[in-house]
This record gives C-alpha cells, structure tokens and sequence, in this order.
C-alpha cells in the first residue's frame, strides 16, 4: 500500500503491515547480535515500553538488529515503514493513521533522519491516538519525545593491541568471527590461522567494529590478500570503495550510508569533518582547535554536533576526551577533499604538525616527563606514522629519519619493535646519503642495534653497534662510541670474557663524564647482563654506574630495569625475599611508564617468587605466566633473563590445577594488557621482611663513608656531593658503592633509608671504625 503525498513532494514508503515472522528478510546471519537481541525483545515485549529508539552510527546494524528483535516478540501485528529516502514527511500522521489496526501493535520506523521534525510529532500523535500502539525507531539521533527510552547499539567488539596471535582467543571476538565468516563467502577455503590472526585482529578494529564496514573489506580479499589489505590501511588508501550486492541500495556502500549522514550537517560542520579526514587515530579539541584554528566555542559545538550524528566517536579511556572518525566517514571525507584538490594541503599540514610533536618529545622520553610524554604519544601513534609515511613518500626522507630516530625510545618501551627496527633501517639510509649527518646516522644504528637484541638477532646487532662505533669515533664522540662497543661486545656470539671486561673498564670511565647519557647507562646493564656471569662485582659496578646516569637524569624506566637485573642477581645468590622485592619494586616503576617490551621478563620472574613462597596462587600464578607469554608473543621480544625453572614452574602449576581450571586462568591472562597484569602481579605484595636488610643489625662505616651516605639521603647526586665534599667524581662513585656493599642493599633509596632509620632511632651520629 502507497499512502498519500508528504512534504517536499516526495511519496510515504512503503508502509507494511504482516506478523512478526514476514518481517523484511536478510540474506545472511547476524553475527554478535545475540544479546542485543534478547534484550530488545524483552523491552519490546513490555507494554509500558511504548517508544524504543536504537541509536548508533551508520553501518552498525541497527536496521538488520530491529527486524530479528522484532521477529521475538509476542505480538499481534507489526508495521514498518522504510524512512530513508524520505524528505520533508509533513501529514506523516494523517497517512498512517487510517492504515494502522485497531489492535496491540508494533510500528518500526527505519532511518527518520532526513525527516526527524516530522517524525518526532508523527510518533507523538499516534501514541496519544492508539493506546494499544508501540513504536520502534532507528536512526542516528533520538527523537527526544517524553517517554522514549534510548537503545544505543555499539559496534561489534574487536581486540585490543597488541594484536595476538592466538586464533581461538580471537575467535570470540564478534568482529572477527564477522569477518572470517564473510570471507569464506567469497573463499570457502578461508581460515584463520596463526599467520593472518594479528592482520585480521587490526583489521577489524581499524574498521571499527562496523559490520558494514567488515562486510565490504571482507569483499576486498576477491582483489587483496590479507596482509596487502592491512597495508593499505595503514597508508590511508581506500579500500571500501564499490557496492555490496547482498545490501539495499541505501547500504550498498560506504559513500551511500555515509552521504546520507553528511546531507544532515551545515556547512561549518561539513568542512570541519572533511579537514579531520587527514587524522588516522585520535584527537583532542585542543589539537582540532589548533590545527584548523577555529574558536574554542565553535570548536566544541561542531565537535558535539558531529558527536551527536555519530560522525565522530568518543574514544574510551581516562583523562580527557579524545574523538576519532570512523573509517567509514573518513574514506568519504577523503574522496571529497582529493575531489577538491586540498587533499595534498591537509596531509602535508599533518605530518608538520606530527613531525614537530615527534621532535618535541625526542629529549622528553628519558627524564622527569617520560611516564606523561609516552602515555601523551600512545593515542597519537597511528597519526605519527601516517607522518611519516607522508614525509617519506613526499621526499621528506631526512625529516622522516629525524622523527624516527626521536621515536625509537616511544617504539621500544611499548614493543613495536619490528616496526621501530624497519624505520631506523629507513632513518640511518637517509642521514647517510646527507652531508653532515653521520652523527645522527650513527645514533639511528645504535638504536636499531638495540631492537635486534631485543628481538633476538645478535648478527644485526653487531652489525649495526659496530657501524655505529665507526660513526660516532668520525664524529669525535667518545661516550657514544664506547657505549655502542660495550653493546658491541655483548652482541657478539659468544661473547668473550676478556673482551667483555675490556668494554666495561672503558664503559665505566666514560660514565662519569658530564656528557654521558641514558645511552651510556643501556649500555652499561647491557654489559652488567652480559658479565653477571662472568664477574660478579664487574656486573655491580656496571649496574651502579648505570643506575647513578638513569637517577641522575631520572629515567624511571631505567631504574626499573636495574632492579630486576638486580633482582635476578640476588636470585641467582640464594636470596629469594630480596630478589621478589626487587621484582616488586621493578614492577612499580616499570608499570608506571607503559612498559610492554621487558615487562613480560620480570612478570615470569616475579611470577616464580609468588609461586615458591605461596603455592596457593597458582590461578594467579598461571594467569602472570599467560599473559607474560602473550606479551612477548605481540611485541616480537626476545626473552632475556628469563628465569630457568619458569617452564618447570608452569608444569607444576597445571598438575595442581584441573584441566578447566588451567585452560580458564591461562585464557584469562592472554587477554590481560600490560597493565592489568602488572596490576595483577602487584596485587601481592612482597615478603613482610625490612626491604632494607640492614636495618636489623649494626653496620659500621668510616666517616667519610657516612657522610657520603648522609648526602645521598638528601638526594644529591654523585657529581653535587664530588663538588660539596672537594673530591673526584669517580672517588665518589666508589664511596656510593662500599656504602651499598656494606649496608647489602640495592640502590640509593635504600641507603637514604637506612640514614632516616638510624636517625630517628639514635639521632644524628656518626659511625667510625
């Protein structure tokens, strides 16, 4: 039945009337829908629910999900009316009115946006009309009628980064399942495996969970394979282009649901939504309101309005609000701005605006704001690499190697060590084929260096330290060139006592050079791993000239990776309380800047303490190990310091556990994030004993020695007390060490308060020999 003329000349849709079971037919199954479905027909079923409205952004499904909710519910009859392609909708009310029964029921109403006015007082006639009616609606906005209870309908749920590359842990993510199921559609021999896991997981999230968006990137595996899809992503090319036979005109593409929304927004709105399509991740309102110099005011009513259309989503997490486009509407708002010719314009703006931000935080990433400056990064990492591809391709390789080589430390501390290794390669080409440049081609090897240990390549490794000692002897750096032959030594398989010695002794001079830097004191615990071995007090040397550079400078990363040394050190002795305090403490400072890359070694290892000392917590114990595993597995880290009876370890904690029981805490930790299982750990607390061994019994000192313990108790640092005290910074350095031997315990802190015990139970005093 056609009802009469609406406004705008534009004729009422189709308005059917049948049982629930003759609803609107799919073709295919709703995938991850299942709740949404109980819980709508539950609502629906319900009399005093008269006005339902699913809201949500287009291609999430909205329409597919009212119609199998519907095909639930108990009721006798049931109208829909197809809105979409309507315009203007005045006397909407009178064309329905007469058409609907005189009996219990159910009017859906899909896609009121281009006529919501209309709508809105069309809904509320018919509920004061017929009071055995209940509405229904679909749409991007809500109705705002009294009485309407909202239904929002989030896309489905895709995994977080780092992606894994376990296929039945990602199987239960309904994004996933989506995609494999319409990929063997076009490809019945389609799986997933451990090869394409971690491609199909980024995938899916960079599509939003959108099943519309999945359903047409899952058409492109007819032109693409998997991996050439993903990198196509991740260069900003689109890939959602073409029409989906299977879908109704309206939702055939991406252009179609996508112009649909952008018809609704003024001018102003449009042209800011088109200029954000250069973003590939998150924003701020302060970088919108920067980067497109619009007034704070309006910047935050286009944002909300866009907001409100389901144009921009609110990204979740703490802090401040961060806004990002979905790819859907960016593909569109791309097509507009090449279609315009400012598309150029905009992505250079971009990768300047990126290119500085990276440079920024070069010299921030160690120091007193490198926990802010890594967490400020994480949410704009998708955008600097996108300023990097831009600089690259647009011949910008020096610029580019300058923003990688200030990312590297970004790159390691959260584990994207393949791609920081592929970019450093890139970065080290550039600034060699520049004059003037070795210095920085020199630094970009040592970086690179650094991500081959840690991915378990020492052949590059070497490599790489070695040219970077070439380059930084040319350039007249001493500090660098002998901390890059310290990794040097190290790297090479097998590494040789003499040779490991020598680099040290060097090492340790170059240490207490003013110019020395956080490279030096990598350096330095590189050497200290690599001779702990082979010489006790050289790894304590070694490890105290290294924790004096990352206190001096104060890199909590730094310090954090000295205890768990430090810790497995004590392990290795016997003394297992002060080794799990140690971890414990590492744990702390390591959790508290984002660490991914060394965080699942001192998990395992503090996971082992927890399991000797108290057996009960195996679940938990099993949980630590598994997500340690799935860390190092998404990250590519190689594992060093490892504990040896990890493996013996994990056997004992599955005989004690049930099958099931074990399965269930193993999956449990995979799906954990680095913080969450740094929290875990952390939940127990270390043994109850003093971290500071020797408070309980008497310690004697020279009195230089107590004064030297009395400064660092105030917090100086080895070159203050060298000035306050007119000695050498290296006879300084040696008292800090005899202080700490005498005292047994592991760093400074604990020296400041062994001094404030002893004063608060003697009073100030000395302690002579």
């Amino acid at each position: 039945m056609t009802a009469g003329a609406l406004g705008s000349g534009r004729l009422c849709p189709q308005l059917i009337i049948d049982s629930p079971s003759r609803a609107p037919g799919h073709r295919t199954t709703l995938v991850g829908r299942d709740l949404e479905i109980l819980t709508l027909s539950a609502q629906l079923g319900r009399e005093e629910h008269r006005l339902i409205t699913l809201t949500g952004p287009g291609g999430v499904g909205k329409s597919r999900l009212a119609c199998a909710a519907v095909a639930d519910v108990p009721i006798a009859r049931v109208a829909y009316l197809d809105l979409h392609d309507t315009v203007g909708g005045d006397g909407l009310a009178e064309s329905l009115a007469p058409r609907l029964p005189d009996e219990p029921s159910l009017l859906v109403l899909d896609g009121f946006e281009q006529a919501a006015d209309a709508t809105a007082d069309a809904v509320d006639t018919l509920l004061g009309r017929f009071p055995r009616l209940r509405v229904l609606t679909a749409g991007r906005r809500p109705l705002r009628l009294y009485g309407e209870r909202l239904f929002p309908v989030p896309p489905l749920p895709t995994p977080n980064p780092p992606y894994r590359h376990d296929v039945l842990e990602l199987q239960d993510h309904a994004a996933v399942e989506l995609f494999v199921d319409r990929a063997r559609a076009i490809d019945p021999s389609f799986a997933l495996t451990a090869q394409n896991a971690q491609a199909v997981a980024e995938i899916c999230t960079r599509m939003d969970g959108l099943p519309l968006a999945i359903e047409l990137v899952a058409e492109k595996l007819r032109l693409f394979r998997v991996d050439s899809l993903l990198t196509r992503l991740r260069e900003g090319r689109p890939v959602l282009g073409g029409d989906h036979a299977a879908r109704s005109p309206r939702h055939r593409s991406v252009r179609s649901i996508t112009e649909h929304s952008f018809r609704l927004l003024d001018e102003e709105q449009r042209a800011l939504l088109t200029r954000l399509a250069v973003f590939t991740g998150s924003m701020n309102l302060a970088t919108v309101e920067e980067f497109w110099e619009l007034p704070t005011h309006r910047t935050e009513q286009v944002v909300e309005a866009l907001v409100g259309h389901h144009l921009l989503r609110v990204t979740p997490g703490g802090g401040e609000p961060r806004f990002t486009l979905f790819n859907t509407v960016r593909e569109f708002c791309l097509e507009r701005l090449t279609a315009t010719g400012a598309l150029p314009e905009a992505r250079r703006r971009h990768a300047e605006h990126f290119l500085a931000l990276a440079l920024q935080a070069e010299d921030r990433l160690t120091g007193p704001q490198q926990a802010q400056w890594l967490q400020r990064l994480a949410p704009l990492h998708e955008d600097l690499l996108a300023a990097l591809t831009h600089l690259e391709a647009s011949g910008r390789r020096t610029d580019a190697a300058r923003a990688a080589l200030a990312l590297h430390r970004f790159w390691m501390v959260r584990g994207h060590l393949s791609l920081g290794e592929q970019w450093l390669a890139k970065a080290s080409n550039a600034f060699l084929a520049v004059p003037g440049h070795a210095e920085r081609a020199a630094r970009a090897e040592a970086a690179r260096g650094q991500f081959a240990v840690v991915r378990g390549d020492p052949r590059l490794a070497a490599d790489c330290f070695r040219h970077a000692a070439r380059g930084f002897h040319d350039a007249g750096d001493a500090v660098h060139e002998r901390a890059a032959l310290a990794r040097l030594a190290v790297s090479q398989q097998p590494a040789g006592p003499s040779a490991v010695r020598k680099a040290a002794v060097r090492l340790l001079h170059a240490a207490v050079d003013e110019r020395a830097t956080v490279e030096a004191a990598y350096a330095a615990l590189a050497l200290a791993t690599g001779s702990r071995l082979i010489d006790a007090k050289l790894a304590a040397d070694l490890m105290e000239a290294a924790n004096g550079l990352f206190m001096r400078v104060r890199d909590v990363r730094g310090e954090g990776l000295v205890l768990a040394l430090r810790g497995a050190l004590a392990d290795s002795r016997g003394d297992q309380a002060l080794a799990e305090r140690l971890l414990w403490e590492s744990l702390h400072r390591l959790r508290a800047v984002g660490e991914h890359t060394m965080l699942p070694t001192v998990l395992e290892g503090h996971a082992l303490h927890v399991w000797r000392r108290l057996p009960h917590q195996g679940h938990r114990v099993a949980r630590l190990l598994a997500a340690a595993a799935a860390l190092r597995e998404a990250t590519g880290a190689h594992p060093l310091l490892v504990p040896g009876d990890a493996a013996v370890a994990l056997r004992e904690v599955r005989r004690l556990l049930s099958g099931p029981e074990y399965e269930a805490a193993r999956r449990e930790g995979r799906v954990l994030s680095a913080d969450a299982a740094a929290g875990e750990a952390l939940a127990v607390g270390p043994p109850a004993a003093e971290p500071v061994s020797a408070v309980s019994r008497p310690v004697q000192l020279t009195a230089r020695q107590y004064e030297v313990a009395m400064l660092v108790s105030q917090g100086l640092t080895n070159r203050q007390i060298s000035q306050q005290l007119r000695l050498s910074e290296w006879t300084v350095v040696n008292h800090v060490r005899q202080v700490m031997r005498r005292l047994d315990v592991p760093s400074r802190i604990h020296v400041a308060q062994w001094v404030l015990n002893r004063q608060r139970r003697n009073g100030v005093g000395t302690a002579v020999e």
